[in-house]
């Protein structure tokens, strides 16, 4: 017995029924002299069956369960004409039949080491032939998989060695219910069927990418990688990145994050966050494209706070930004500022049809701030070589009527009404007595030029804001804790461990002290801020009340009745001051004509004069 088993063997019946338990079938026969019910076709037995120590050996895959099947190695050595080896087979897609494979092994180019490429392939059928594939390497083309579809329907997996190359391929199957085949048939010549599948086409089948049509079927007509849930990079200790799957069926106008940067955080410093970017769809009741909008935002770790848009761009075109510096270096958050250019008459900006020559070209000035009097919508600057600000090759159109100056109010003039007649002294200045006056004018209603505007001159620029920005409410930092074993434990055991400690009561109280130090500081510069704009809108104001606008040219009514259009209004005294009154043209003498202030052209619904002015 000792031939048929291993040396020290002392029962027989035990020993078998051990190798049963083993899976070994027992012949209930007792086996002949010198034979082995359990030996090979020389009857004798191989002792790995029986000692686990020794390793078991094959020549061929060795196989577990119907389609698995481990150990499979080749070399591709120069064939003339290429050379298949059909390793499984799929039956024909259909409701009843549910197969897959995967194959895990090294496929290589060449022999060289670095032309090896680890993979994972998985093929099946219902439904439609389905495949996935994994390359840790190069994509190998001397050594490739492949599968075609016969005209029954059925399908065919192959090892494929392109011809007049060399190649090497090591892998193992996994299947279930396909066809796997433990000493696989080889072939010179191309299958036949239609080719489905090639690990080695990369511009049609690339490695780890799933076409996918615009129908969302897997066609490989459109490639792109696809992760189902989501890619995270970090463990946000000290920030995070990643990127996430928007959820299928979220209300309409709810944002999602989908793309995240993170920002890593300084101890002590500044908080650990990100800078991403949100989708969000059905904007505006609208159910298509055009109720996208893809939105930036910043999220603080530290608070859990996420802020307003920082930027915004719809499905329909709209684009939004809270601030826009454009080419430029301030760092003011109080306006946008849009700059280029060093010297003065650089261009700046363009604006127009696409193509054509600009409908608005901006250049730099000056750069001198002449801005400092009255608040207006629009400031331009001038060139200081030609003094021009602006120049226009078109008509420039006002809802004004007349063209005013500002002139100087003399001494103990009152207040002048909207087209009241008043007079001009031999110093220029506006008065409303008769006896100074060398000549007459009416004062503008309704300007749409205003001329002379530099009287507010002499208080200088109007004051900038100084206060800046409110100071933001501090938070206290919390203890970032991981779990890490407790040394010397086992079985292991976890503890909290700090890995970025907090704010102590000290930091935290300082913090407070600073803000609240930084907020007073704040709420007495918006007050000094307000006392200066205060004191010199103050000053303005006593600068404006010095002169007033007086009708040069154009259209405007003049405070007085009974007139009809055609009739001239000529300045009279009126006691100490002036007024006007209307003389027809056949009775206009040479005198008051040229002393008329106007001519009137039509008659105000306040029975008022609305007459040309005339010019001196």
């Amino acid at each position: 017995m000792a031939d048929f088993f291993y040396y020290g063997q002392k029962d027989v019946i035990r020993r078998l029924n051990e190798l049963a338990g083993r899976g070994a079938v027992v012949a209930s026969y007792a086996p002949a002299v010198g034979m082995s019910p359990l030996g090979g076709p020389n009857g004798y037995m191989t002792p790995a069956w029986l000692d686990p120590s020794i390793p078991i050996t094959t020549s061929f895959p060795v196989t577990v369960g119907i389609t698995s099947k481990y150990g499979y190695a080749y070399l591709g050595q120069n064939p003339p004409t290429g050379l298949w080896y059909r390793i499984a087979t799929f039956a024909a897609d259909g409701s009843s039949n549910a197969q897959h494979l995967r194959i895990d092994g090294v496929l290589n180019d060449g022999w060289a080491a670095n032309a090896s490429s680890p993979f994972v392939l998985m093929l099946g059928v219902r439904g439609g032939f389905y495949y996935d594939s994994t390359f840790n390497g190069v994509v190998p083309i001397n050594a490739r998989i492949q599968v075609f579809q016969l005209v029954n329907g059925t399908f065919e997996v192959y090892l494929n060695f392109r011809a007049g190359t060399f190649g090497a391929a090591s892998f193992s199957l996994l299947g279930y219910n396909a066809t796997t085949y433990a000493q696989p048939a080889s072939a010179t010549a191309m299958p036949a069927g239609t080719l489905v599948y090639d690990s080695g086409n990369a511009a049609v089948y690339p490695p780890r990418i799933r076409g996918i049509s615009s129908a969302g079927l897997y066609s490989g007509t459109q490639n792109a990688v696809q992760i189902n849930n989501g890619l995270f990079i970090g463990d946000w200790t000290t920030g995070g990145s990643y990127i996430l799957n928007c959820p299928v069926g979220s209300a309409a106008g709810s944002v999602n994050s989908v793309i995240s940067s993170g920002i890593g955080g300084l101890v002590g410093t500044y908080s650990a966050g990100s800078i991403g970017w949100y989708v969000s769809g059905g904007n505006g009741a609208l159910p298509g494209k055009e109720g996208y909008r893809y939105i930036l935002r910043a999220y603080d770790k530290n608070s859990n706070t996420t802020s307003a848009d920082i930027a915004r761009f719809g499905g329909n075109g709209l684009v939004y930004l809270q601030l826009l510096k454009a080419g430029s270096t301030d760092t003011s958050v109080l306006r946008h500022n849009i700059c280029r250019g060093a010297a003065q008459g650089d261009e700046i900006l363009y604006v127009g049809r696409d193509g054509q020559n600009p409908s608005l070209v901006v250049l730099a000035s000056a750069g001198t701030q002449n801005w400092g009097g009255q608040r207006a919508v629009l400031y331009v600057g001038s060139n200081s070589t030609t003094g021009r600000s602006a120049m226009a090759e078109g008509t420039l159109n006002a809802s004004g009527n007349d063209y005013a100056e500002y002139t100087r109010k003399c001494l103990g003039c009152g207040i002048v009404s909207p087209g009241a007649l008043i007079g001009i002294t031999a110093d220029n200045e506006i008065t409303d007595k008769w006896a100074d006056a060398v000549l007459f004018s009416i004062k503008s209603t309704a300007p749409s030029f205003v001329g002379g505007d530099s009287w507010a001159s002499v208080i200088g620029s109007r004051p900038s804001p100084q206060a800046g920005p409110t100071p933001t409410q501090p938070l206290r930092r919390a203890d970032v804790a991981m779990q890490q074993q407790v040394p010397g434990t086992n079985p292991p055991e976890y503890e909290d461990v700090v890995t970025e400690p907090g704010d102590s009561d000290e930091a935290w109280a300082e913090k407070q002290a600073a803000f609240a130090a930084a907020l007073a500081a704040h709420e007495l510069a918006l007050l000094q801020d307000a006392e200066s704009m205060a004191a010199f809108d103050a000053a303005l104001e006593v600068e404006r009340q010095k002169v007033d606008r007086i009708a040069i040219a154009g259209r405007v009514p003049v405070n007085v009745l009974g007139a009809q259009p055609g009739d001239y209004i000529v300045p009279v005294q009126d006691g100490a001051g002036i007024k006007g009154i209307p003389i027809h043209k056949a009775d206009l003498t040479h005198s008051q004509y040229l002393e008329a202030v106007g001519r009137v052209i039509s008659i105000e619904p306040d029975g008022r004069a609305y007459v040309m002015v005339k010019v001196v």
